[in-house]
C-alpha cells in the first residue's frame, strides 16, 4: 500500500524490515507446506522490494533481489511467484541495456503460462516482448506482440499479473508511435493475422508459423525438430 502511495522510502523500510525477519525466521527446520508458504512469501517480498529498487534505478540492486525471489520461487511447486520474479527479472535485465537476457526470461516465462493455460499471464508478457521489440528498432513485431496481447486479454480477461509487476507500455500512445514508424497499412498487416488467434498455445503456434514462412522452412520440418522461435 506504501509503494501504491508512492511512498517508496517507507515501503522499502518496511519490506526490509520483513526481509530481514524472515531471514531470522529460516532455521531450517520448516518442511512440506509449511516450508512451501514461507518460501513463497519470500519470493513476493524480494520482487515488491525488488521493483522499489527499479523504480529508484538501482538496476543492480534490484536484480540481485529479482534473482534471489526466482530462487525462491523455483524451490516451490507453484508457478504463481516464478512468473511474477522471471518478469520482474526481465525488467531489471532491460533497465540494465541487456534486452537479449530480457528477452529470453519472457520467453521462458510465456512458455510457463502456456503450460498452465494461464492465457493473461501470457497476454502480459507479450506487452513486454513488444517493449523489447520497439527497444530493439523491430516496429512489425511489436505490433503483432501488441496486438495478440489485447486480443488475449480481451478473451481471457485482465487476470491477476498486472497487480503484482508493473505493466509494459501498452496503451494508444504506443499504437501511434507505430503506426508512425510503420504506416497505417503496414501496422493493419502486421497486427491483423494475431486477431484471429486465442490462447496462449495459438499465439505461439502462430508465430512460429510466421517465422518458418519468413525463413522458408516447412511447420512439418519445425514440429520435428522441435525448435522454438516464439518472440
Amino acid at each position: 500500500m506504501l509503494a501504491s502511495r508512492h511512498d517508496y522510502q517507507r515501503a522499502d523500510e518496511v519490506l526490509e524490515q520483513a526481509r530481514n525477519l524472515l531471514q531470522e525466521a529460516d532455521t531450517g527446520e520448516r518442511s512440506g507446506q509449511e516450508r512451501v508458504q514461507y518460501l513463497l512469501v519470500v519470493a513476493l517480498v524480494d520482487n515488491f522490494l525488488g521493483q522499489i529498487q527499479l523504480s529508484k534505478a538501482d538496476y543492480d540492486r534490484a536484480a540481485q533481489l529479482f534473482t534471489a525471489g526466482l530462487e525462491a520461487a523455483r524451490s516451490t511447486p507453484d508457478r504463481f511467484t516464478i512468473l511474477i520474479s522471471l518478469y520482474d527479472l526481465a525488467l531489471a535485465s532491460q533497465a540494465r541495456g541487456d534486452l537479449d537476457g530480457a528477452r529470453g526470461l519472457l520467453r521462458q516465462g510465456l512458455s510457463l503460462a502456456a503450460e498452465a493455460g494461464d492465457e493473461s499471464a501470457a497476454a502480459y508478457y507479450l506487452e513486454a516482448l513488444a517493449a523489447i521489440a520497439r527497444q530493439q528498432d523491430d516496429p512489425q513485431r511489436a505490433a503483432w506482440l501488441l496486438a495478440a496481447a489485447g486480443a488475449q486479454l480481451q478473451a481471457s480477461g485482465s487476470g491477476w499479473l498486472h497487480a503484482y509487476v508493473p505493466r509494459a507500455p501498452h496503451d494508444h500512445s504506443v499504437e501511434t508511435e507505430l503506426r508512425a514508424r510503420m504506416g497505417d497499412a503496414a501496422y493493419e498487416q502486421a497486427a491483423a493475422h494475431c486477431r484471429s488467434l486465442t490462447g496462449a498455445r495459438g499465439i505461439q503456434q502462430g508465430w512460429r508459423r510466421r517465422n518458418e514462412t519468413r525463413n522458408g522452412r516447412t511447420a512439418l520440418r519445425k514440429a520435428v525438430a522441435g525448435a522454438d522461435t516464439f518472440a
